[in-house]
């Protein structure tokens, strides 16, 4: 199955998108653009259900760290919402948390938007 997503929720301050499916280099081949196009390039806050991502990648998480530098360059946040034990670790070991916070759940999320 291939990777795909999702946009959830577009509000005025945010969007709220969905993977679904392996950000592995098929995963990530399958929805760089249409990723970035809902994120990125809206120039909102952005949350991101991590949810059904399996796996990630490096590939992957150049993918979100090229989307957090751009919504950081306009002072807006990426906000990744309950990933798989395996993609958390990976992102924590990496440190790219302290780039991309983790929320634990969509309200943590919107906490975090806040702060």
């Amino acid at each position: 199955m291939p990777t795909t997503i999702t946009v959830i929720e577009s509000a005025d301050t945010f969007t709220h998108v969905q993977i679904i499916g392996p950000l592995d280099m098929a995963g990530v081949g399958a929805i760089d653009l249409k990723l970035t196009a809902a994120t990125a390039t809206r120039r909102k806050h952005t949350i991101l259900d991590m949810t059904e991502v399996p796996f990630m990648a490096s590939l992957g998480m150049g993918l979100l760290v090229q989307i957090a530098r751009a919504l950081t360059a306009r002072e807006q946040r990426l906000i990744l919402l309950t990933p798989s034990d395996t993609v958390a670790i990976a992102i924590r070991t990496s440190r790219l948390d302290t780039v991309m916070p983790i929320a634990e759940s969509l309200e943590a999320a919107h906490g975090l938007l806040k702060a």
